[in-house]
């Protein structure tokens, strides 16, 4: 067997944990979260601790959220590599990305209900037909998510919502919601792979209606596009944000939404800290799953994504800076967030991962004329590394993690490392300034 090791840059230190965890009992979700923390950070430390502090705090940390392993998928295929992104710039059309890609998540791309059918029956699909073509010409697979009511059509046409007056209420009309499905089904047959039924539904400023509301909404549209072609996938609406997103799975799940897809979809953002913070998130996920009997269909990230540095001097929104965002620079930041979230996230079962978003001021691997920074050419490389190959267990210890990948040739096997998750490249921690990227082989 061959063996070959790399050591990875490291990324952003938090401050604390990221998420609670969920484990079916609110009461208990606090204790088990600071629990996990204390496990995360403090194990690898053990040798400096000293025996009876470390085993004081090992003791404290409650084992509710311990998990099964992660289910061992396949080999890695190009669609695993997702993309959310718009065309269209302010200049016009954007270059088609310079990286390689198997799945385009059409999000903030202008193609939402409201910009298809802006009054009853005024459709317009010059936008979305367009990139439909653009897709099938590069062989790349589509997920488009079903969203937002225009305001003719919503419950409340006048109640605020992020993307304009009514668009976060559900539709008043059963009926219109199921023209709209029809029509896209309809039109787009063979062309249009997977459906994801709204977006971020657990965000107010997203979806203003109930969960019973959006488990009939998916329902419906699931009868209408499997009716019309039963080879497309319906995945449920990535939740993110608040603390009570993998509650409101639970509960969408729990309340009839369990029988009407084919994916789970998460939204697995951490925005104040480096993407080994996702893993509880995901575990708490997939745990979810188990109990609500759907631990067998596919797991997929459907937005994920730091606060990016831009190498044009474009600022942030100040409601990033406020936030709390943690920025990653362009360069070596964004290479570690980009391996990391690529390696982990199969590692702990995700079939998919869709990057928030290609072009983007604030989240961007390009500028707003497409130009990629530079850390995006970590990109190309971890794919080359991962594709047709299969990503076995990550482990924890001594402050370093470490992940394998095995094949494509028999025997083969390549072991990637970093030290200190908590680290900041070459600004703190001990790992920093040892650690640099390196590049991956081929």
């Amino acid at each position: 067997m061959t063996t070959v090791q790399i050591t990875l840059p490291d990324v952003a230190r938090g401050r604390g944990p990221p998420d609670r965890c969920h484990a079916g009992r609110a009461a208990r979700e606090e204790r088990e979260l600071i629990g996990r923390a204390v496990r995360l950070v403090l194990e690898p430390h053990r040798h400096w601790l000293g025996t009876v502090l470390a085993g004081l705090l090992m003791a404290w940390a409650p084992a509710g959220c311990a998990q099964p392993a992660a289910p061992l998928l396949g080999p890695v295929s190009l669609a695993y590599f997702g993309l959310v992104m718009n065309r269209e710039g302010a200049k016009g059309q954007l270059p088609w990305p310079s990286v390689r890609f198997g799945s385009w998540r059409m999000w903030d791309s202008y193609v939402n209900w409201p910009n298809l059918e802006r009054e009853r029956g005024g459709w317009d699909f010059s936008v979305l037909d367009k990139m439909v073509d653009e897709a099938q010409a590069h062989g790349v697979e589509v997920l488009m998510p079903l969203a937002h009511s225009p305001r003719w059509a919503s419950a409340r046409p006048d109640e605020p919502g992020a993307y304009g007056p009514g668009s976060v209420a559900e539709p008043a009309q059963m009926d219109d919601w199921r023209n709209y499905v029809r029509t896209l089904g309809r039109r787009y047959k063979g062309r249009i792979a997977a459906y994801e039924i709204w977006n971020e539904p657990s965000d107010r400023s997203h979806f203003s209606g109930s969960v019973d509301k959006l488990v009939e909404l998916t329902c419906e549209a699931t009868r209408i596009l499997k009716a019309i072609d039963p080879a497309v996938r319906i995945v449920s609406a990535g939740s993110a944000g608040g603390g009570g997103h993998i509650r409101y799975l639970d509960s969408f799940l729990a309340s009839g939404g369990a029988g009407c897809i084919d994916v789970v979809a998460h939204h697995f953002y951490v925005p104040r800290f480096g993407p080994d913070a996702m893993v509880p998130l995901i575990r708490d996920v997939r745990a979810v799953m188990r109990n609500n009997g759907v631990a067998h269909l596919p797991l997929w990230d459907t937005e994920v994504g730091w606060w990016l540095a831009n190498v044009d001097g474009v600022a942030a929104p100040d409601q990033i800076v406020k936030g709390g965002w943690r920025q990653l620079d362009a360069d070596q930041e964004l290479g570690a967030a980009i391996m990391r979230t690529l390696l982990l996230s199969r590692a702990e079962g995700v079939e998919r991962v869709y990057w928030y978003q290609w072009v983007d001021s604030v989240h961007g691997l390009a500028d707003a004329a497409g130009q990629p920074k530079p850390g995006t050419r970590f990109w190309g490389q971890v794919l080359a590394q991962m594709l047709g190959r299969q990503v076995g267990p990550c482990t924890v210890a001594d402050g370093q993690t470490s992940c394998w990948l095995d094949g494509p040739q028999p025997g083969r096997r390549s072991s990637l490392r970093w030290r200190d998750p908590q680290a900041l490249v070459a600004r703190e921690g001990p790992a920093a300034a040892a650690v640099s990227p390196d590049v991956l082989p081929r």
